[in-house]
């Protein structure tokens, strides 16, 4: 199951803590937190990626593949966001790309020391 992320000290800390990774139209900042008992996430995509249509076609699309992939990603916050190239994306494209991605992040964020045990909600 995956969480949701509402809570804006959350934001803050992915701003401020979290590790960066960028691939082509799609990036993930990570905050690893193993007091939580499954990933969060939350979705960044601005009007820049397109209309509401397109952002939210996106969006349920990037959904679905962080659930097919749910058991692959580490208990932590994770904001996943995407450029307007993004949407030309196919789903079996955004299924390769995403899981490699927020691994990445995830492991850049345990190389740096930056896990956050505890201090969710």
């Amino acid at each position: 199951m995956i969480g949701r992320i509402h809570e804006r000290a959350v934001f803050a800390r992915l701003r401020r803590d979290g590790s960066f990774v960028r691939s082509g139209p799609l990036w993930c900042s990570v905050l690893l937190d193993p007091s939580l008992s499954q990933p969060h996430v939350a979705y960044a995509l601005g009007r820049p990626v397109g209309s509401a249509v397109s952002r939210n076609r996106l969006r349920r699309r990037l959904r679905e593949v962080v659930r097919a992939n749910a058991t692959a990603l580490e208990p932590g916050w994770y904001l996943v966001g995407a450029d307007a190239p993004a949407v030309n994306l196919t789903f079996t494209e955004l299924n390769q790309q995403l899981p490699v991605l927020a691994g990445r992040a995830a492991d850049r964020n345990r190389a740096r020391g930056t896990t956050h045990p505890g201090g969710g909600k």
